[in-house]
């Protein structure tokens, strides 16, 4: 499949069901066909009475704490879609409806595995029109406190992750991306959430990872791994930050054509980064894959 070819929708629908990494609660999940130009839109199966559609959009954005989480005008909102967006941008899903009969995705293992699995399952169906994409025209940038995170023009989507943690099992990594057929189900796809143990009580006062556990997300305490299960990468911490920001670009509402530079990246921050590009239209250009191949052609 390039990267720059048609459109592409799941063949099949496929029906999956686990547990919310933040609500603990058990959801089901279902991934079905969309027409050309669809996007990735949600919908709220448990809800009546009011819109259930959220388009899967920066512009929908409602939270950005621990997760990403959209929302629509009724209030519809669905939480922790980071890893299946980044498995649709991964594998190169353009258009798809997906049912969730709750507030958030289930977690599975803590990475974009599963999601991957189910996209594999029900196939993969090339459509009748050409990919869209926003090629980044002027590099953008944003800070928040530590954290800083720029847009660059590039002839393709590039992510060059750097993370900074106090605990040694951590520690300071980094990591280049560059999104091509499989690179992502190779180097990032496995890759799982990660916390550390001191800020669990924290973060379950707030209200969040009350469903987390070793099965779903790695923990660190004291410069050890509790999780029995080992590292899937020797650098699987960084890779993860790369996953999340991968997914939270997919909230461009299309493939993004640019160099995205992180340091200490989160979901905050990858959506100001968004929303900074969206916010001048002479940031960017909408192109078709054949006018970006065509391009290249020329550059060549």
């Amino acid at each position: 499949m390039s990267v720059f070819g048609r459109q592409h929708t799941v063949n099949s629908s496929i029906t999956r069901s686990g547990i919310g990494l933040h609500t603990a609660r058990l959801v089901s999940i279902t991934i079905q066909p969309a027409p050309v130009n669809t996007g990735i839109i949600f919908h709220r199966s448990d809800l009546t009475g009011i819109d259930t559609a959220i388009p899967a959009h920066i512009f929908n954005v409602s939270d950005v704490s621990l997760n990403t989480s959209i929302c629509n005008a009724d209030g519809a909102e669905i939480g922790t879609i980071e890893h299946l967006m980044a498995a649709f941008a991964g594998m190169g899903i353009d258009n798809a409806y997906v049912d969730v009969s709750g507030p958030e995705l289930p977690a599975f293992d803590g990475s974009s595995d599963r999601y991957c699995q189910m996209i594999n399952e029900a196939g993969i169906k090339e459509q009748n029109e050409d990919r869209r994409f926003i090629k980044v025209l002027k590099p953008v940038s944003v800070e928040i406190n530590a954290s800083s995170s720029h847009l660059t023009p590039s002839s393709s989507l590039q992510i060059s992750t750097k993370i900074d943690f106090s605990d040694p099992f951590i520690g300071a990594s980094q990591y280049f991306y560059v999104h091509d057929n499989n690179s992502f189900i190779e180097e990032l796809a496995a890759a799982r959430t990660f916390c550390l143990h001191k800020d669990v009580s924290q973060m379950r006062a707030a209200g969040y990872a009350i469903g987390g556990s070793l099965d779903n997300a790695i923990v660190v305490k004291d410069g050890q791994m509790l999780n029995e299960t080992p590292l899937r990468y020797t650098d699987e911490f960084v890779r993860h930050k790369t996953l999340d920001c991968l997914g939270d670009l997919r909230l461009a509402g299309m493939g993004i054509i640019g160099h995205m530079s992180t340091t200490r990246p989160g979901h905050r921050i990858n959506s100001e980064l968004l929303k900074a590009l969206f916010s001048d239209d002479s940031n960017y250009t909408i192109m078709t894959g054949e006018e970006l191949a065509n391009a290249e052609e020329k550059v060549a």
